[in-house]
């Protein structure tokens, strides 16, 4: 069977996305309510030789007027699944706000997933999420 470069591509784009860590919510650029808590959902998708330990949220402001901060620490998986190495967090995040101001505006929400490599040293991987605070 012979493969265009786009079709391969696309293939590999599909395989690649099922079989790594996913931001399952809040979706990028979904707007959500500054005064009221959402739902974080991540799924770690690991190499069979390695095991998800705990994520760490930040949430920063990209217009300015709103620095970096950490609602959710050291949180254990909610689930996990050992036949897909997978481990899934589930959290009601509660945007935090500092010097008493509005947590609105543009504003990108990183996951810090600490977790145990092949091989058993420690590493970490971070993905992010744009979101709107209104």
């Amino acid at each position: 069977m012979k493969f265009s470069l786009s079709t391969s591509a696309a293939l590999f784009a599909a395989v690649t996305s099922a079989l790594g860590a996913v931001i399952v919510s809040p979706t990028p650029g979904q707007v959500l309510p500054a005064n009221t808590a959402f739902n974080l959902t991540y799924a770690s998708q690991r190499y069979f030789k390695e095991s998800s330990l705990k994520i760490t949220v930040v949430t920063a402001g990209v217009d300015g007027g709103f620095p970096a901060a950490t609602p959710v620490q050291d949180l254990e998986p909610t689930s996990y699944d050992p036949e897909n190495t997978s481990a899934n967090y589930y959290a009601e995040v509660f945007p935090i706000t500092l010097y008493n101001g509005q947590a609105t505006g543009n504003h990108t929400i990183y996951v810090i997933e600490s977790y145990a490599a092949y091989g058993g040293s420690s590493a970490v991987q971070m993905l992010s999420v744009p979101v709107t605070f209104v």
